[in-house]
């Protein structure tokens, strides 16, 4: 320490001395001869300056588009393959054998005939198509950027020392006055 620091933190404790009280030692280390003694005075600002931080805020940011699309178009069940190919297969099913054979031949030619004309007609139908145009909603998150202020750096004079700390809150404009506390120990 500087011997006018030193000096003038002693006669700050011995004038201060009369006032105190025994609350003004530190009991916490219940050690006598080391005497701890606190006031209050004032410092003056000589600058502030606030540090800011930037906060992200995420938000979801949504538009509407018109799309088109080709959408297979379901058309109404055409029957004409069917019957086509039933008949045409119960004609050829009658031709092959006799008696209950040929009764048989008629049914199963019928059947396998019906399937056969479907087959051969519903790939007409699948190939029909509609195009149609709808509203899509598109979203994706975006995200907004803000300054806040974190704290203050400031520095103040006291007893013509200029000294700098951080703050949480803003302490006032350059000039003003500042309360701080004054520590005051014995310099062993």
């Amino acid at each position: 320490m500087h011997k006018s620091t030193v000096v003038i933190l002693l006669v700050a404790l011995f004038s201060g001395a009369a006032q105190a009280g025994r609350d003004d030692w530190d009991d916490e280390s219940q050690n006598r001869h080391q005497p701890k003694w606190q006031q209050k005075d004032y410092a003056v600002i000589r600058s502030v300056q606030p540090r800011y931080e930037q906060i992200s805020q995420p938000r979801q940011e949504c538009r509407s588009e018109w799309v088109t699309e080709s959408v297979p178009q379901q058309a109404a069940p055409s029957y004409a393959g069917t019957i086509i190919g039933g008949v045409a297969g119960g004609v050829l099913g009658h031709q092959v054998g006799k008696g209950r054979g040929r009764d048989v031949a008629t049914v199963a030619g019928t059947l396998i005939g019906a399937m056969v004309g479907n087959h051969v007609a519903d790939p007409y139908r699948a190939q029909q198509t509609q195009t149609v145009n709808r509203e899509v909603q598109r979203c994706q998150q975006v995200n907004d950027y803000r300054q806040q202020v974190r704290d203050y750096l400031v520095d103040y004079e006291y007893r013509s020392q200029i000294y700098s700390t951080t703050m949480p809150r803003y302490p006032g404009e350059p000039g003003s006055r500042l309360p701080v506390r004054v520590l005051v120990e014995l310099d062993d």
